[in-house]
């Protein structure tokens, strides 16, 4: 029969039903990451292609819940960080208020005094190559100082700086004893020469030093390592 070809439950080779039209099933959204797990991923991102891996993210969670576990969590290296490095201006514990800051500008300020007198001194002058070695040595110091003051340099190169200025005054100040009529009377610039050793011997005395080595024996081993590249916190360095 012709209507055969039109029987109630036949479909034509090739052709479409209703199912052929159901959209795609939509995917389940992504669950919100927590601020430990934020931090994770960005610090998976830094990694080598090659350590990106779900056991590397695993180890970094273990570091972090074993310094906490171990009573260094985030929030207390961060406070003991920003203790240690306020011990640069305000003076670490045991030094009465005296501290690295105020003693370095003390030599900064006398030696340019002793550079200014030596300028004045008949036999130096500008042309005296003693006072030229001092002047290079304090330019030195106060842009190590700006840098250090700013981020860009640290107690190591501060404690250069320190000891080049110092051995620079030193032998212009001999230069200008040999020239004085009363080599133990030297006047004002004698006073300011003696005010800078002065802030020499306290720079030497403070207790800053040991206080930071204590901070980083307090906050040095792996977990403490990680948890400081978490938190972005620095080393804090020793002047010397």
């Amino acid at each position: 029969m012709a209507n055969a070809d039109f029987e109630p439950g036949r479909q034509t080779p090739g052709g479409f039903d209703a199912s052929s039209y159901r959209s795609a099933p939509r995917e389940a959204a992504a669950p919100a990451l927590t601020p430990l797990q934020k931090k994770l991923a960005k610090m998976e991102k830094a990694l080598p292609a090659p350590l990106r891996t779900r056991a590397v993210a695993l180890v970094l969670a273990v570091a972090v819940l074993a310094g906490a576990a171990a009573g260094l969590g985030g929030v207390k290296l961060r406070g003991r960080y920003h203790e240690a490095r306020s011990w640069y201006t305000v003076g670490a514990p045991g030094d009465n208020g005296y501290n690295l800051n105020d003693e370095l500008s003390e030599r900064a300020n006398t030696a340019a005094n002793v550079i200014t007198s030596a300028l004045n001194t008949p036999g130096l002058g500008a042309e005296s190559s003693a006072v030229t070695a001092a002047q290079v040595a304090l330019d030195g110091f106060t842009a190590c100082q700006e840098a250090l003051d700013s981020g860009g340099a640290g107690m190591s190169e501060m404690y250069r700086a320190n000891e080049a200025l110092g051995s620079a005054i030193d032998l212009l100040y001999g230069e200008m004893q040999a020239l004085a009529d009363d080599p133990l009377n030297m006047g004002a610039v004698g006073t300011q020469y003696g005010l800078f050793n002065s802030a020499g011997t306290i720079l030497g005395s403070l207790h800053y030093n040991q206080a930071v080595m204590d901070y980083q024996n307090e906050t040095g081993g792996p977990w403490a390592s990680v948890l400081k590249g978490l938190f972005g916190v620095d080393e804090i360095e020793v002047f010397g």
